[in-house]
């Protein structure tokens, strides 16, 4: 079948790109107030917002470009001998690119950093992300807003401001797309199918640190058509030879677009990117997934040439047939310790039920898997048995070496049932969009995302510690650079119960999570737990830490009822030994009732010698962020471990 394709059209910049400056050498454009606070003067700067991406409120001109104004509560941080927030309440002219902007003088003022809700507490831990975009399309611009990264270099000494040149730092990609007849997108997918890599994050301080993978997905809500506009926010890179656009509908189809290059193609910062997307040759229209039905036969992938052996030479899955072969060989004890494999197609599930990859730990799968960017969409559907107790596209995994599972976006619904064992028993049993249980500190889990629902049921009450997040349930894997957009609703029974937006449960002192996000929402629906110990303990990223967090953000909500006590954190349920650096939980969207009592922390539910060193913007009072202890206050900043 052959792949439609997509042109990339000239660089279409908004406007002609020239530096933001904050003018700040005349009395007119700094102003001194009488007042002052913590015996801090208190400063106004005149900003001009003069090219292409800032925030902003957007507007489209019709023409291929973008009206872009500076918007009240703008905010962004300045850092020298102290650090300090700047905010506006609104444009000042009529074009909406001057306005002023008012804080606290800053003694040897070196950098600026906005916007201000993304920057951390010390320069030198800011950095840019841009993975966790959700796109409305009833204001396909919003988005934007936390993604328009800038910064500046400044010298100033109290309120003698400098110029500052502030410089943009991504770039925004438009997709114009029509899908089939009556199919709304759900999600879209941009994907290098080459050696290249999309940059998803990168040091401020240090340009060249940046972190590179094959998969950029976007969630998309509010389209009532098959016919959208999607912009993207990306971080300058290089992409050589082919760029891929996946969009995932609500059919569970993935229709592809590809776009090829002839040698190196720029993404310059601060420019808008028009691409056409077209069809062209496609039997039938549309689709390239390839489908995982009832009737796939499995066959062997080509095995020549030592494939398999090292990265840069996998095993290549090209077909859902190739799947089913890998499926039911470890079903049959084939653990493929050492082993690497490799996705390149994406793949739709239409079968009754799923087999997990591994399903186990006598029968678990033990070897590495890129996903290439690409997606499982359609349907994940399975019940606990004796012989399946842990789910998601990787129902148990463990190693005695390293495994490394990366780039893999999971857009499919998963249903699972822990049915009703009898008993009691306290094992641990995950469900997870990636992976269901790996218990081992070997796992290295990298730049995947779950985007699909999760329905979640049943169980017994005295039946083990039931573990349930969007990327893992049960792990002592390190997580980085994976983000969950999805949905899960949890109506299960367990001995104990850990629900995450990325992680259910890890126990391991020495597992680390960094630069994950989650904007998924979580669903309490009656979830019950017997051991009196523990509460239900649900958090944006994970349930239950005791690692090392760096770098995380949550913007889910997490709402419902239980029948059980719950700690509800924004960042963890319930926290034990772990330590936490530079996370930010962005909202205050958590309405959770329970029959008995409920713990709620914006930051964190619960916390058992736990130790957090720095908090940044987070939302609430910080009497607010912990549901245990209203009395905490920050720990001094432990650089060293960061």
């Amino acid at each position: 079948m052959k792949n439609k394709t997509m042109k990339m059209n000239n660089v279409i910049p908004f406007f002609a790109v020239f530096p933001l400056i904050l003018m700040g050498c005349t009395q007119d454009e700094v102003i001194k107030e009488d007042t002052s606070v913590g015996g801090k003067e208190k400063i106004s700067v005149t900003v001009t917002q003069g090219g292409a991406i800032t925030r902003i409120s957007h507007e489209d001109d019709g023409a291929n470009g973008l009206i872009l104004k500076w918007t009240a509560n703008d905010a962004f941080k300045l850092y020298g001998t102290t650090t300090e927030v700047f905010t506006t309440t609104g444009p000042t002219d009529g074009d909406g690119k001057i306005a002023t902007f008012t804080g606290n003088a800053v003694e040897d003022a070196q950098h600026a950093f906005f916007p201000a809700s993304k920057a951390e507490k010390r320069w030198e831990d800011c950095h840019f992300n841009v993975i966790g975009q959700v796109i409305d399309a009833n204001a396909p611009f919003a988005h934007l807003s936390g993604y328009n990264f800038m910064t500046a270099q400044t010298t100033a000494s109290g309120t003698e401001i400098s110029e500052i040149s502030f410089k943009h730092k991504i770039a925004v990609l438009k997709f114009e797309v029509t899908l089939p007849d009556g199919i709304v997108p759900k999600y879209i997918t941009l994907s290098t199918q080459d050696d290249a890599g999309i940059a998803i994050s990168q040091k401020a301080s240090d340009e060249s640190n940046i972190t590179t993978a094959k998969q950029l997905t976007a969630a998309i809500s509010g389209v009532s058509s098959e016919k959208f506009t999607a912009y993207m926010a990306i971080l300058p890179s290089t992409l050589k030879e082919k760029l891929a656009l996946a969009v995932t509908g609500d059919d569970g189809m993935v229709y592809s677009y590809t776009v090829s290059f002839n040698g190196d193609f720029p993404y310059e910062a601060g420019k808008v990117y028009n691409s056409e997307l077209t069809f062209g040759g496609i039997e039938g229209g549309y689709g390239t997934a390839a489908i995982f039905d009832n009737n796939v036969i499995g066959n062997t992938w080509d095995q020549s040439d030592n494939k398999g052996s090292t990265k840069d030479n996998p095993y290549l899955i090209e077909s859902a047939g190739h799947l089913k072969y890998l499926i039911e060989q470890v079903e049959a004890g084939e653990r493929y310790l050492d082993k690497f494999f490799k996705l390149t197609t994406d793949i739709k599930v239409t079968a009754d039920t799923w087999t997990p990859i591994g399903i186990s730990s006598t029968k678990p799968f033990r070897g590495n898997f890129d996903g290439g960017g690409h997606t499982i969409s359609g349907a994940l559907k399975g019940s606990f048995s004796n012989d399946l107790q842990n789910f998601g596209f990787f129902g148990y995994l463990t190693t005695t070496s390293s495994m490394l599972i990366e780039n893999i976006h999971i857009a499919a619904n998963i249903t699972w049932s822990f049915a009703y064992p009898e008993g009691t028993i306290i094992t641990h049993f995950g469900v997870g969009g990636v992976i269901g249980n790996g218990p081992t500190q070997e796992i290295t889990v990298h730049n995947c995302t779950m985007s699909g629902e999760m329905k979640i049921s049943d169980g017994n009450s005295n039946y083990g510690n039931l573990c349930i997040g969007g990327i893992i349930g049960h792990s002592g894997a390190h997580i980085q650079n994976c983000s969950s957009i999805g949905k899960s609703d949890v109506s299960c029974k367990g001995s104990s119960l850990w629900i995450g937006g990325i992680i259910g449960r890890d126990g391991f002192l020495s597992s680390e999570y960094k630069h994950c996000i989650n904007t998924s929402s979580i669903i309490l629906s009656n979830p019950e737990r017997s051991n009196t110990i523990y509460a239900v303990s649900v958090g944006g990223i994970g349930g239950y830490i005791a690692g090392k967090v760096l770098g995380c953000c949550n913007q889910g909500s997490i709402t419902g009822h239980s029948i059980s006590p719950v700690d509800v954190g924004g960042i963890t349920g319930y926290s034990e030994w772990a330590k936490y650096h530079l996370n930010r939980n962005l909202t205050t969207d958590f309405n959770v009732t329970s029959e008995e009592t409920v713990k709620l922390g914006y930051l964190i539910g619960r916390i058992n010698s736990a130790t957090i060193y720095s908090c940044n913007e987070s939302v609430g009072e910080q009497s607010q962020w912990l549901g245990s202890n209203p009395a905490w206050t920050p720990t001094t900043d432990d650089e060293s471990a960061h």
